[in-house]
């Protein structure tokens, strides 16, 4: 049987590659742009009917947890996550959505977007509440760090703002009515807050702060979201972590001071609650259940009939199936590189990076067999620092024999395609940054700007956040445009490289080659950039490298040559160089060893 020619196994191996390239898109996409698949979560009571959000679509129930109707999100034309759910009707309800206030109608299965002056555009989480008669709207504008109340004069006018609050409010999220105003749920303040609407606007509002502390949370709950109130004036109201995640219960008594922490279960995480008749809901968007309790904290068995908690099982193991997706693929990929491997040393890829013909004299080469017609020499040619080929004496005399300087230039346009990659980045990093700055611009104003340099300091934080890295993607641009105009002479002992406005010089014998660099002194001439040659190869061995038998080589990409030619020939610097990097490894495994 012939034996396989490499060209099939590079063939292998690019659609190996191509593979690998198809299961890391999956992967970023799993991890960055796939929705996440979500369990019950956004109750609202409607009468005595009780709506809720769930697998993408929204569910009702009577009193007695059965289910009666399920209407799909997709009909409605709303996403799969909303972030506020409120029934003012039998068929009519309000939604926030995709960065906008959506008023829906069932029975025309139609949702209606409304403009809400002073509501930015951010896609961002928001809870909404609406009164019975639809004349005011109280928007919790959460990363603005705001409520928004709105009313309207007339049944179908449009919504003006009233009041604003905002001093003081840092992430505010749910808000509960009350007599002459409301209370907030101020998250990242770690208290739920009065706020009185009897003085309007920002300044000289009537306030009152309740503080959520109590031994009985857990170590890192301090961030309340959502609340309820039971017919005998408790709240209860849930306190979250950092992540806004694992929520504990934690009931107040009638003056709003924190009573006990109602324990739920041991892998809770409600994600609202809500009083439905004579029981209080917490919808587990991780465990995919709906709590239910008493108003005295008893938990009791699940909310819903056994068809629905049937799909919320389902729906569990497809996100448990999709959590364990990553690891498969990050697995799959493992495999593949161990096959790209194998194929690369099949197709003699591998045997490249040995550096083999690299490492070959010109005695040992393949055409040293059947010697060529030799080149014609150069014409005697000066480099600054070299000496002057001799000319004529006058009278005739014969002049000595020149000193023969060759010298090779870097191949106009080697790194045109690196540079259109560096511009290609940085356009993507300038809109990822942006993005970035976008979305983290609330965490750094949270604390409020109490004076003039209040907000400097993190706008300067940002700002420079974002220019660093398009400022080292422009010098890596102009690094890899000075790449083109590197020249490199010998005059068969001396060597001398022009590389970016410098000059370096030494002794061939105090000069390394590798396969990436020429280094001379502690200057590092690119030969390679990458895999792709910035010079003609060919020309590069005969003109330097065959006239120079006393270069040190390093032909290895596993050994490089740097550290001994820094300490051997880099002088001071070179040794300093060295001697740095060995305490920055010694550095980094003593601090990984104390904080192990």
């Amino acid at each position: 049987m012939p034996p396989t020619p490499p060209s099939a196994y590079r063939w292998g191996l690019r659609a190996v590659i191509a593979l690998q390239c198809l299961l890391i898109g999956a992967f970023l996409y799993t991890n960055l742009a796939a929705p996440a698949p979500s369990g019950p979560r956004l109750p609202a009571v409607q009468g005595d009917m009780l709506w809720l959000e769930s697998h993408g679509a929204l569910h009702q129930f009577n009193a007695a947890g059965q289910r009666l109707r399920r209407v799909e999100l997709a009909r409605l034309k709303l996403s799969p996550n909303p972030s506020s759910l409120q029934f003012t009707q039998e068929n009519v309800f309000w939604v926030h959505d995709a960065s906008r206030v959506h008023r829906c109608n069932l029975s025309q299965m139609q949702c209606t977007a409304l403009d809400l002056p002073g509501l930015s555009g951010r896609s961002d989480y928001r809870w909404v509440r609406v009164r019975g008669d639809e004349a005011e709207i109280v928007v919790s504008d959460t990363s603005a760090h705001q409520v928004l109340v709105y009313g309207r004069a007339a049944a179908s006018g449009p919504y003006a703002l009233r009041h604003t609050y905002a001093d003081g409010l840092r992430f505010p999220n749910q808000t509960l009515p009350a007599p002459h105003g409301m209370w907030v749920a101020n998250t990242n303040q770690h208290q739920i807050e009065r706020l009185d609407d009897s003085a309007p606007g920002t300044a000289g509002t009537a306030r009152q702060a309740y503080p959520i502390a109590h031994p009985g949370l857990r170590a890192t709950r301090r961030f309340p979201f959502a609340m309820e109130r039971d017919p005998e004036g408790r709240l209860w109201v849930l306190v979250a972590n950092g992540a806004m995640r694992d929520a504990d219960v934690l009931r107040m008594n009638p003056q709003l001071q924190p009573e006990r922490v109602v324990p739920i279960s041991a892998g809770q995480d409600p994600n609202a609650i809500v009083l439905f008749g004579q029981h209080l809901l917490l919808t587990d968007l991780r465990n995919y259940v709906v709590h239910r309790l008493d108003l005295q904290g008893q938990v009791l068995a699940p909310f819903g009939d056994a068809a629905f908690r049937a799909e919320l099982n389902a729906a569990q193991q497809r996100a448990r199936w999709l959590g364990r997706l990553p690891r498969l693929l990050i697995g799959s990929i493992g495999v593949l590189l161990l096959a790209a491997l194998w194929l690369a040393w099949k197709a003699g890829e591998l045997g490249q990076l040995r550096g083999a013909a690299w490492r070959q004299t010109p005695a040992t080469r393949p055409e040293a067999a059947a010697p060529a017609a030799a080149p014609a020499p150069e014409p005697p040619s000066a480099l600054p620092g070299f000496p002057a080929p001799a000319q004529p004496l006058p009278g005739g005399t014969a002049a000595p024999s020149p000193v023969r300087i060759t010298r090779v230039q870097a191949l106009p346009g080697s790194t045109r395609t690196a540079r259109r990659i560096v511009v290609g980045a940085s356009v993507l990093t300038g809109a990822v940054l942006a993005w970035a700055g976008y979305e983290v611009w609330p965490y750094l104003t949270q604390y409020g700007c109490t004076h003039a340099m209040g907000c400097a300091g993190p706008r300067t934080l940002l700002a420079g956040f974002g220019t660093l890295p398009l400022l080292a993607m422009a010098m890596s641009w102009r690094q890899l445009k000075a790449m083109e105009s590197i020249r490199i002479g010998t005059d068969g002992a001396q060597v001398q490289a022009r590389f970016g406005g410098r000059r370096y010089q030494a002794p061939a014998e105090q000069v390394t080659c590798t396969r990436q660099h020429l280094l001379i002194g502690t200057g590092m001439i690119p030969l390679r950039l990458r895999t792709t040659p910035l010079f003609d190869e060919d020309a590069l061995r005969h003109n330097i490298i065959d006239r120079l038998p006393q270069l040190n080589m390093h032909d290895s990409v596993w050994h490089n040559g740097l550290v001994t030619h820094y300490w051997r020939y880099g002088g001071w610097r070179g040794r300093a160089i060295v001697v740095g990097m060995g305490l920055l490894l010694c550095l980094a495994a003593t601090l990984r060893w104390v904080l192990r």
